[in-house]
């Protein structure tokens, strides 16, 4: 058990030096989105590279952080709509088809 609270407090003492002595997590809180994934959009991101989706990476990033916060039916409408979109690449929130942006009060 000693050991094991050593090591706890030796990591707590190790992050609270990384973060200039506050609390772990308060500077992830201040960083800029595209150090923690964010939506910058002069950033490339594997993951949204390799999305199969009608939209360029920035909105597959954009849509990726704002799809968690709808309720499961709004998703599935959100993703129905997607899949059964026939246009050109979508790339701001503009040109995303009305029901998305109705769903998600864009």
């Amino acid at each position: 058990m000693f050991g094991k609270d050593r090591a706890k407090n030796q990591m707590r003492r190790s992050i609270a030096k990384a973060n200039a002595g506050q609390p772990a997590g308060t500077k992830g809180s201040r960083a800029e989105t595209n150090v923690v994934g964010g939506t910058a959009t002069d950033k490339s991101y594997e993951a949204a590279s390799r999305a199969e989706a009608p939209l360029n990476e920035f909105m597959v990033r954009l849509l990726a952080q704002e799809l968690p916060v709808l309720d499961s039916t709004s998703r599935r409408i959100v993703n129905r709509e997607l899949r059964e979109y026939d246009g050109p690449t979508i790339t701001c929130v503009a040109e995303l088809p009305e029901t998305v942006r109705e769903v998600m009060e864009l």
